[in-house]
């Protein structure tokens, strides 16, 4: 059990969100507010050319080995805020059923909108994986809360 002080829980006063921006740019955001706001902004952002990297976690996450942790879970992000759609990439190498998922929307037809999954590749998310902002949202804020790949909407292995 986490310990509470003030009413808050010491896990959610130590949340960093870390975020490598589709723009190049890295934020981090440090508590559940800022963390929210970071969500907020990147899915209100049109990914044309990358994808969105989120890293959790009680300090900020690094890519260099010798820079700081290296995470062992990984939320690979891009938007259409013009088409209001979102598709998600979740990766936990502790996760023994389902380590590589997509998000998944069995709903017919799927959106005609290519969202890019790696820009170092070019390779695109899979149509299916297409789900709407909003879920894309609640999916994130429940990620914020248990830090595990999200139940509020469907996956597939990827």
């Amino acid at each position: 059990m986490t310990e509470t002080h003030g009413g808050r829980s010491e896990r959610a006063s130590r949340l960093t969100v870390t975020a490598s921006l589709s723009n190049g740019v890295a934020r981090v955001a440090h508590g559940k507010a800022a963390a929210v706001n970071l969500i907020d902004t990147i899915l209100a952002t049109e990914h044309t050319r990358s994808e969105t990297l989120l890293y959790i976690g009680d300090r900020e996450y690094y890519s260099a080995p010798d820079g700081g942790p290296i995470p062992n879970h990984q939320f690979r992000i891009t938007v259409s805020s013009l088409r209001r759609v979102a598709a998600l990439h979740y990766s936990d190498h502790d996760d023994t059923d389902m380590p590589h998922a997509v998000t998944y929307d069995p709903r017919q037809p799927h959106p005609e909108v290519d969202l890019i999954f790696s820009e170092e590749t070019g390779a695109v998310f899979p149509r299916s994986a297409l789900i709407p902002i909003t879920h894309a949202r609640m999916a994130l804020l429940e990620w914020l809360e248990t830090r595990k790949r999200p139940r509020c909407v469907e996956w597939i292995a990827y």
